[in-house]
């Protein structure tokens, strides 16, 4: 496909697939993610009209297999981004370098209802009903449940920066559940 495919080309290659599978971006060989799909709208381009995929936000990182068939192999990486050898720091090679505070907060980030206040110092994540906030500073992470919004804590749970992001986004995983469906 060109690198400038129409509606047509797109349509083309799209409807030999199963039209129930969710579709995402792969965008950044750099830094392979996957995002999600936003508004499709048309406008203006360099050419005349255009339309365009709006991104509407990461939704996890592009499986191994997936930058594979793309050709966007390690050695094709910017410098210092992946280690060149799975494990070298016993970190994930889609997760080496990132901080727990962006491999978790993503997550909340694609919950419907949680209210999120990022700031410089601090970024506090509330559940929409408001049982449990999340906070997430540079010395750490800090979970408070509680039965009643402003009640009693139910339990609470530390985690000092030292904790690796994997640990982190585990926890969050499951405390979280699975992902609501449209």
């Amino acid at each position: 496909m060109s690198r400038q495919p129409t509606v047509g080309q797109l349509i083309h290659q799209l409807q030999t697939l199963d039209p129930n599978r969710p579709a995402r971006l792969a965008i950044n060989p750099d830094w392979p993610i996957a995002h999600f799909i936003g508004r499709i709208v048309e406008g203006e381009g360099d050419s005349g009209p255009t339309v365009y995929i709006a991104e509407d936000g990461q939704h996890d990182y592009l499986p191994r297999s997936v930058c594979d068939t793309l050709g966007w192999h390690e050695e094709s990486w910017a410098p210092g981004l992946h280690p060149a050898v799975e494990g070298d720091d016993q970190e994930p090679w889609y997760i080496d370098g990132q901080d727990a505070a962006y491999v978790a907060t993503e997550l909340f980030h694609h919950r419907p209802g949680w209210t999120a206040h990022d700031n410089d110092v601090e970024g506090v994540y509330t559940t929409p009903g408001g049982h449990l906030t999340v906070h997430c500073a540079d010395n750490g992470w800090s979970f408070e449940a509680r039965r009643t919004p402003g009640g009693e804590e139910v339990w609470h749970a530390d985690f000092d920066a030292a904790v690796p992001p994997t640990a982190i986004k585990a926890f969050v995983t499951v405390l979280l559940g699975p992902e609501p469906t449209a």
